[in-house]
């Protein structure tokens, strides 16, 4: 959960009702702005105390909740024990590097993740194929679409790692060319740039493919109509 935007929409929802109230509805609405604030402090003081569980978990115990939130879909920002591990300096690469060649499929996304931001170098010595076989399978996994980012407005690590992955990954990407369910993010502004784009799994595809074949200054196309002519000359 986004702490920051919910407080801000608490925020600016107060002061819709302060604004809009009248001397007949104040009382009423003064305690709506008070369940609602009362509301808000508890689940800030829930999450401080899960964050402070996490945070006094050995590295042991949040690896195995890493895979077990990777296995969840959790994006990297929603995961505690990717949130507590990024933080430490003491995570052992070969751990990191197991746990991703045990799970070759979306429950080594965040592994592989962690690994790229703590030590590229260990990171880079995994075989493009495995990294290719993770990111491709999370890709096809993905329910909404916030661990990859936006292209053509915003990019997050496991997009740029799937470009990382190059020709691994490309059998995998040209399958999903076929792949035409939406592309959903949540997040206030992120959905509402995913209602204006209305990108589909396929056009993620689209859009690794063109990076991968070296076009670095591509853009997804607006029109559905001209993606949809660009995903057919890649499956030629």
């Amino acid at each position: 959960m986004n702490y920051m935007r919910t407080v801000l929409a608490l925020i600016l929802l107060c002061i819709c009702f302060a604004a809009c109230a009248s001397k007949e509805n104040t009382t009423r609405l003064t305690a709506d702005q008070s369940a609602a604030k009362s509301r808000l402090e508890a689940q800030m003081k829930e999450a401080a105390k899960t964050a402070q569980t996490y945070h006094s978990m050995d590295n042991a115990t949040l690896l195995n909740h890493l895979v077990e939130q990777s296995k969840a879909l959790k994006e990297p920002f929603n995961s505690l024990a990717y949130r507590e591990l990024k933080t430490r300096t003491n995570v052992n690469s070969n751990a990191l590097t197991a746990l991703v060649n045990e799970n070759q499929n979306a429950g080594g996304l965040l592994p592989l993740l962690l690994l790229r931001k703590l030590d590229n170098k260990s990171y880079l010595v995994l075989p493009a194929e495995t990294r290719a076989k993770v990111l491709t399978d999370a890709l096809q996994a993905s329910k909404t679409f916030n661990t990859w980012g936006l292209p053509n407005v915003y990019l997050q690590d496991a997009s740029n790692a799937m470009v990382e992955a190059g020709r691994s990954a490309v059998p995998a990407l040209e399958r999903l060319l076929h792949e035409t369910r939406p592309a959903p993010l949540f997040g206030s502004k992120e959905y509402m740039l995913a209602q204006q784009y209305k990108y589909r799994l396929c056009d993620y595809a689209l859009f690794f493919l063109k990076r991968i074949g070296g076009d670095v200054q591509f853009k997804v196309p607006t029109s559905p109509e001209e993606r949809d002519a660009l995903i057919k000359q890649a499956e030629r």
